[in-house]
């Protein structure tokens, strides 16, 4: 059963006179137990056999498009049929005396519901995703439904603050999954008489994660109002030279592409294969995370400026009403709470809006909405409506139809997590030019901000990620490829829930031995929920 046949093992670090030893799951013990007894978690659902074989050459063939320098396309003899595509991932989260927990953990590509009922994405050429043709790339799901403990497998939790005299631990335990997850890939498992081999197609996280645990030297850290320093790990954006900010399609940025290595050292990633690791090509180790750089990025920072410039606009005023920016702010919370009862919806993490809650401590700040991601949805929701129904009474406004404009194409990119992991031609446009018109619209905003003396719209590094999103579709499209990786195949949303599910479980038990009693209880739960889904399936 899960929770006895992977045990613990232990690495053993040493620094600055401490030592720990400190227990974790290794990719080699959880990768041969789920093959061993639940190898249709590994296989998109499927059962190893004929179809499985099928499944997996058909999402090599398709990726090939997607990275062909990828280290595993060029190794001799591998059989595509037998390999299996995975990403990691890591973030942090808060266990016991708010002290902060590191999860790492492993999560298979492909979707379980590959082979459930047909699905068809909502583009203007509606398309029909089926498993019946498993030749067809498009039938392969997005690993992003059902429980979360169905589609991540823990490797490692424990709280870094209690190893503080061992600043190291967090990079040496990535080394150490690393080495692991390097050899299985390499040598493979044995299944039924067949050698199932692994493949790493990069880490999945927000930016501070891949900061912290890449070594970068490019990452959104190096934002600031005095110095022009490079803030993408991708290219060289941010340089005085290269700014971030361009969103246009000559922007000189694009021209900087993985160009050179983001690091001065390999990060402790470097034993997997995947693209010499002091190259620039290795920088997309490191995956793009639509959550993060949108719903929880540059979404927020346009919710937060659009909804203080209505206010500062008068939107929400009548007559006599005090122009103060709280009691505009109070009405503004009125007419969305209103939208949210007529709609009946409620927000998950909002009771109102307020200068603290928009990060607006002065008129010389730049707003923000602290909010979770569906919450950020509601609010572009409502604030598509409402300027729309204010345009019309002040046709012309350049602030409203900038507003309605970014606020409809953000919703419009959602479509990306209603398609499978590839994206067709029409589907990979709808994608593509709803991203870049939203990035027009919101410099657009920001220019005309600015011109007024108001510090609304930041230019933040998730906008250019952002932006980086509209330029992989477009060289995808010009480079005439049939099918496209979909952004949201590195979409931590189910990440998030899983990190926040570990949390809960440390929080539980005993802070003395929370790492090892966290790994018990993740494994109990674990067995629990795969035997619930099996029982629901027939399998």
């Amino acid at each position: 059963m899960f929770v006895r046949k992977i045990s613990p093992s232990f690495h053993y670090f040493d620094q600055n006179q401490t030592n720990v030893l400190l227990p974790y799951h290794k990719p080699t013990a959880v990768l041969k137990h789920l093959l061993s007894t639940e190898p249709w978690i590994l296989l998109g659902g499927l059962k190893p056999g004929c179809q499985a074989q099928q499944l997996l050459q058909t999402f090599w063939d398709a990726y090939k498009l997607e990275h062909p320098s990828h280290e595993i396309f060029g190794t001799p003899g591998i059989d595509f049929k037998f390999t299996i595509p995975l990403l990691l991932h890591g973030d942090g989260a808060r266990t016991l005396k708010k002290q902060p927990l590191e999860v790492i953990s492993i999560h298979p590509v492909i979707g379980l519901d590959t082979m459930e009922r047909a699905a068809k994405c909502p583009c203007q050429n509606s398309t029909v995703y089926s498993g019946v043709d498993l030749s067809d790339p498009c039938c392969l799901r997005l690993n992003s439904k059902h429980n979360s403990y169905l589609t991540h497998f823990l490797l490692c939790a424990f709280p870094s603050k209690k190893y503080k005299k061992l600043p190291g631990l967090l990079k040496a335990m990535l080394e150490a999954i690393s080495q692991d997850l390097a050899a299985v890939c390499s040598a493979g498992l044995i299944h039924d008489g067949n050698v199932y081999k692994f493949a790493v197609l990069g880490m999945k996280g927000d930016m501070e994660y891949h900061s912290k645990t890449g070594l970068l030297n490019r990452s959104y850290m190096n934002v600031g109002h005095v110095n022009m320093i490079k803030v993408c790990h991708e290219c060289h954006g941010g340089d005085s030279a290269y700014p971030f900010e361009d969103f246009r399609s000559t922007a000189a940025w694009k021209n900087t592409l993985y160009i050179d290595a983001p690091w001065d050292a390999p990060p402790p990633f470097r034993h997997l294969s995947f693209e010499p690791w002091m190259s620039g090509n290795a920088a997309r180790f490191f995956k793009r995370d639509p959550l993060h750089i949108f719903r929880l990025g540059v979404a927020r920072n346009l919710c937060g400026s659009a909804v203080v410039l209505l206010c500062l606009k008068g939107f929400f005023d009548d007559a006599d009403d005090s122009v103060a920016i709280d009691n505009r702010l109070s009405r503004a919370w009125s007419h969305f709470s209103l939208w949210c009862d007529t709609h009946s919806v409620s927000p998950a993490s909002m009771r109102g809006f307020t200068k603290e809650k928009l990060h607006y401590k002065t008129s010389n700040s730049f707003p923000w909405v602290g909010c979770k991601g569906a919450d950020t949805i509601l609010l572009l929701r409502w604030l598509r409506w409402f300027s729309s129904f204010q345009l019309g009474l002040n046709p012309g406004s350049t602030v409203l139809g900038g507003v309605v404009k970014a606020c409809q194409n953000g919703l419009d990119f959602q479509i990306i997590h209603r398609h499978g992991i590839f994206l067709r031609p029409h589907c990979r446009l709808q994608v593509l030019q709803s991203c870049r018109k939203f990035c027009h619209a919101y410099a657009e905003l920001a220019s005309v901000c600015y011109s007024e003396g108001l510090t609304l719209f930041s230019m933040v590094p998730k906008a250019h990620a952002f932006a980086h999103v509209d330029h992989s579709l477009e060289m995808s499209r010009r480079a005439g490829d049939p099918i496209s990786c979909n952004p949201a195949v590195f979409d931590c949303s189910m990440s998030e829930d899983f990190v926040g599910q570990v949390a809960r479980q440390s929080r539980r038990v005993s802070y003395r031995n929370t790492v090892d009693n966290t790994l018990l209880a993740y494994r109990v739960k674990a067995k629990l929920v795969i035997q619930r889904f099996k029982k629901h399936r027939g399998l």
